[in-house]
């Protein structure tokens, strides 16, 4: 039998363990950011595969399902021949991690004709069309393509699976600069010797089982594609998963209860600002920023205010910038505990817009009004600017009707395409 796929070979004891323990640990509600958390392998795998590939992921937590899909001759072919390639890749005597890449990273041909054999297994199979659908949907995990035939949104949610494959590999094995390279670069300098060497140790002896009876046509390059983010200790994406639970477990609770009707805005996004200086934790401006927030809160404005970024100035910094917020919000400022939500991961203005939103949605916060941003006046009058940013990067404006309230003060609304997963974005997807 052939090596399974890493998600679905985990010791599962141990791996409800380990993931006891870090909720436990690294997610108390104690604030302190001495170290932060490194959730288990498996489960941050999982977790990320979800985040960033939603029809890969259904397809590796819905045995039955899978089978179905891999049936096909064409799948079981492409599966094949991608095995034959990077085991020949592997089996050279010089360890070189960017040929390894080359080998793993799905080709426009190869992109296509899965996409056509997924297509047909679809439209043939209602035991396929029943299980893929609902993803497909307008309130799936593809909004962006909701206007679309379904076998039209799983051709190009395939497309985004394995284009963010290969962008995984390319950076995090190949060393290719990612969008923002001075905080998303790989962990090791170009043509590393110890990188080629893990990569070759690990994906060897999946390549050769790969070749024998291939499990699913997307094995491979999934599995190093996460190995290489691993192997650069770049968990970002799901350092605090699940979202509702840790120091959001108790602003989570009051949402139920929130009387929503006595309040003009759903929220007060605070967005955050990483110092550049090793060692510090709250830039003076982030906390200037919070200042501004908690008087808005103070006056009535929003029920809960949602400080967001993740861990990105400077490049790696054990610090996050909505934990830290939260804390100075708590512990200076007064504000109660409960009214604090933490968006940890977004890395840009773009996202802390977006993933506001998507906080919205997951916690059932009404998106019947407006959210307010409050933030200095010379990043409040960027946010105006930053929409043609926003289709550029993400591909979509993730907010409608945005609108100038003070100098330190945005107005906008949520949109559904905010939930649209962005895979070539692998630390923030």
């Amino acid at each position: 039998m052939p090596p399974e796929c890493p998600l679905r070979s985990a010791h599962w004891g141990g791996f409800f363990l380990g993931l006891l323990a870090w909720l436990c640990g690294g997610l108390s509600v104690c604030l302190g950011q001495a170290s932060f958390p490194r959730p288990p392998a498996a489960y941050a795998d999982s977790a990320l595969v979800a985040k960033a590939f939603p029809l890969l992921s259904l397809l590796e937590n819905q045995a039955g399902l899978r089978r179905l899909v891999g049936s096909n001759k064409a799948l079981r072919a492409v599966a094949r021949h991608h095995a034959a390639r990077t085991h020949q890749a592997f089996g050279r005597d010089q360890a070189d991690a960017k040929r390894y890449a080359d080998s793993l990273c799905w080709k426009p041909q190869e992109i296509q004709v899965v996409g056509n054999a997924l297509v047909n297994t679809y439209s043939k199979n209602i035991a396929v069309r029943t299980g893929l659908a609902p993803l497909l949907k307008e309130t799936g995990s593809y909004p962006l393509y909701a206007s679309q035939t379904d076998t039209a949104a799983l051709r190009l949610a395939w497309r985004d699976a394995a284009l963010g494959l290969n962008r995984m590999l390319q950076v995090y094995m190949a060393n290719q600069k990612p969008r923002y390279p001075a905080i998303d670069s790989s962990s090791f300098p170009r043509q590393d010797a110890v990188l080629a060497q893990q990569v070759r140790a690990a994906m060897l002896p999946l390549s050769i089982g790969q070749r024998r009876r291939p499990t699913a046509f997307y094995t491979l390059p999934l599995h190093a594609a996460l190995l290489a983010l691993r192997l650069n200790d770049r968990h970002e994406a799901v350092r605090y998963e699940p979202l509702k639970a840790g120091l959001n477990a108790a602003p989570y609770a009051a949402v139920a209860s929130t009387p929503w009707a006595r309040y003009p805005f759903s929220a007060i996004l605070v967005p955050g600002l990483g110092p550049e200086q090793p060692g510090v934790a709250l830039d003076t401006l982030g906390a200037y920023r919070c200042r501004l927030a908690a008087a808005r809160y103070r006056q009535g404005l929003a029920p809960f205010l949602v400080v967001s970024g993740g861990h990105v100035h400077p490049n790696k910094t054990p610090y996050c910038e909505a934990v830290e917020m939260k804390k100075y919000l708590i512990e200076t400022l007064g504000i109660p505990e409960a009214a604090v939500i933490i968006e940890p991961y977004a890395r840009h203005t773009t996202t802390n817009l977006r993933n506001t939103f998507r906080l919205l949605y997951a916690f059932g916060i009404p998106t019947d009004r407006p959210l307010l941003t409050v933030t200095d006046p010379a990043q409040s009058s960027y946010i105006l600017g930053m929409a043609e940013r926003c289709r550029r990067e993400l591909g979509y404006v993730p907010y409608r009707d945005l609108q100038k309230r003070s100098p330190e003060e945005n107005t906008y609304s949520a949109v559904p395409e905010v939930r649209q997963p962005d895979p070539y974005d692998p630390l923030d997807p």
